[in-house]
């Protein structure tokens, strides 16, 4: 919780974000030089992470798993 004089971060620098999804700094910064997966912005000459739009980029890129949308639609066909 955060007490009445700490403000919550609104980004991160690379640092953070590499430590956060247990990548490299430098994973980072080849991916924003070619594929741009994940979503930065700078400020000058720093770049910084939005956590919320790291989070929501993650979860676009998400593979496996079960798609329950798709086994539901089979098992309603079937009856």
């Amino acid at each position: 919780m955060l007490n009445k004089t700490e403000v919550p971060r609104l980004a991160v620098d690379e640092f953070a974000i590499a430590r956060a999804l247990d990548m490299s700094v430098h994973f980072l910064r080849k991916d924003r030089q070619t594929e741009r997966r994940i979503p930065y912005f700078k400020i000058g000459g720093s770049v910084r992470y939005d956590l919320q739009r790291v989070r929501e980029a993650l979860a676009r890129m998400e593979q496996g798993g079960q798609d329950l949308s798709r086994r539901s639609k089979r098992t309603t066909a079937a009856a």
